[in-house]
């Protein structure tokens, strides 16, 4: 034998004729290896794939009619009483007060969530007509039959629910949105009633330091009424009052002229121009500007009056909101009982279950094919002969 020469191999059972000398497995034939195989057996795959679609045809027509009830609303950005300083003081922001893809995506999580979800379930008894006993399982087919849409050019929200029933699934489409009305309602009311009793309590204490203040201005001769008054009314009750004393002192001179110094009448026009002289040179006396003084006193009640307003203004507000209905819900189409069923789709069944049909059939004969030429390969053969050998036989075991 020529050292250049191939030793001959012994061809496997099931080789074709003449292949004792040099045998080797045959290349890859590319797209028809996989082609091939799969023509030679087409009716076989014809069959399977009518058989396949007449059984998805068949189980489409089997199930229950389902109906889905469809609702729709938009947010809108909510302008309260207590946000419009707010708003009208940025306009840019106004936008963001209640509304905004982030309020869309908010009211789509609650709509998602379980305490709206036990609430459809105990309205409609979901758990008794659906013949579940644990409530998670009734859960999770109430969230395969909901379906929610948010349009992100229009802002529109979209609420699905499938159902066997026409009536029943509009009803709890609807019955979603209310739900979240309801949800949106509380959080609203009880931010309110939070704000409206802080501003309550604040306004008590501004008020009792109103009070205060103003006790403490009173003390130094003036009054509320005199507090309010303009500076030119202040002046010309000035010169008021010296005209006042001037003419007190011509009745006094007058009066000595005709009584005696120890009568009752002079003795009343003194005590008269006793009191305006005393009025008069409180109001020239010079203040000094001090924690004390008339000045400091001013200035504090003015500053608990003005606190005392605004708070009075914020807590009419909190008291507007809790009493107004804050929820930002404009429901736009409800939920009427639909007249044509939505499912189940007879032929979406048959195409689905033909075409699994056909992929089933096409990789087992695939496989089927592959596993002919390996039986052609002595390596596979010695390599399955070799793991057939190290397995434990049925005599052995016995």
């Amino acid at each position: 034998m020529s050292p250049d020469r191939a030793p001959s191999l012994a061809a496997p059972p099931g080789a074709p004729p003449g292949a004792e000398q040099g045998w080797a497995p045959p290349a890859s034939a590319g797209w028809l290896e996989v082609a091939l195989p799969l023509w030679h057996r087409r009716w076989w795959l014809l069959l399977t794939v009518g058989l396949c679609a007449a059984l998805g045809l068949a189980g489409g027509l089997s199930r229950p009619l389902r109906f889905t009830g469809q609702a729709s609303f938009v947010v809108q950005p909510v302008q309260r009483p207590s946000q419009s300083a707010v708003a009208g003081a940025l306009p840019a922001l106004a936008g963001l007060i209640g509304g905004g893809s982030s309020a869309v995506d908010l009211h789509v999580a609650i709509l998602r969530s379980h305490a709206v979800a036990d609430r459809i379930i105990d309205r409609f008894e979901l758990q008794r007509h659906w013949g579940l006993a644990l409530r998670i399982d009734a859960r999770n087919l109430l969230a395969r039959r909901v379906a929610i849409a948010v349009g992100r050019r229009d802002g529109v929200v979209q609420v699905s629910v499938e159902d066997e029933a026409p009536a029943r699934a509009a009803a709890m489409a609807n019955e979603y949105i209310e739900e979240l009305r309801l949800k949106l309602r509380g959080f609203a009311l009880e931010e309110a009633r939070q704000r409206r009793q802080f501003y309550e309590a604040q306004l008590a204490l501004a008020r009792t330091a109103l009070d205060k203040a103003q006790k403490g201005l009173q003390t130094s001769g003036f009054d509320r009424a005199a507090l309010r008054t303009e500076p030119r009314a202040a002046a010309e009750t000035y010169g008021r009052m010296q005209a006042e004393v001037a003419a007190a002192d011509l009745r006094l001179t007058a009066t000595r002229r005709v009584r005696a110094e120890s009568s009752p009448e002079v003795q009343q026009v003194l005590s008269e121009v006793a009191a305006l002289r005393g009025q008069l040179a409180r109001q020239e006396a010079p203040r000094e500007d001090g924690p004390g003084s008339y000045v400091g006193r001013v200035r504090e009640y003015r500053y608990a009056e003005t606190l005392a307003e605004s708070i009075a203004r914020q807590a009419e507000s909190a008291r507007v909101d809790e009493a107004s209905d804050p929820t930002p819900l404009q429901l736009l189409d409800r939920a009427s009982a639909p007249e044509r069923p939505s499912g189940p789709r007879p032929l979406r069944w048959m195409v689905v279950a033909g075409l699994l049909g056909l992929g089933w059939h096409c990789a087992w004969l695939l496989v089927r094919h592959r596993l002919a030429l390996a039986r052609l390969d002595p390596a596979y053969v010695q390599r399955v002969a070799l793991i057939r050998s190290v397995l434990p036989s049925r005599q052995r075991r016995q």
